[in-house]
């Protein structure tokens, strides 16, 4: 894509990529399409801003790096979810591929059948 894309445009074309696996598809979160794996959201956009689901400690830890911000919904902050905006830059596709590839893999880790129960 020449230039750089809107976020729209960046999370759509890695979003194909991310659709090439069986277990990744398409539904609906707040309005927006959004990535499923297993039937759980993990990842959508809005207002110019990647939404990703990812554990806790890492949704802190990308806020302290100042890579992204919490997620605020209805006045609750959800605490697994990410929200990184997009800098208009070449790095965003580098960047949001990894995050994306990062929230994937904290999803199939929570819907693996063979994950145990605490």
């Amino acid at each position: 894509m020449p230039g750089n894309p809107t976020a729209q445009e960046l999370f759509d074309e890695l979003a194909a990529e991310q659709l090439t696996r069986p277990d990744v598809t398409v539904g609906k979160m707040l309005q927006s399409d959004s990535l499923q794996l297993n039937g759980k959201s993990f990842a959508f956009v809005s207002k110019e801003r990647l939404f990703l689901k990812v554990p806790a400690a890492r949704v802190d830890e990308l806020v302290g790096k100042g890579e992204g911000e919490n997620c605020v919904l209805g006045g609750r902050r959800m605490r697994e979810w990410v929200v990184v905006p997009a800098t208009g830059t070449p790095e965003d596709r580098t960047r949001w591929r990894a995050l994306l590839a990062e929230s994937a893999a904290f999803i199939a880790a929570l819907t693996d059948p063979t994950r145990k129960a605490h």
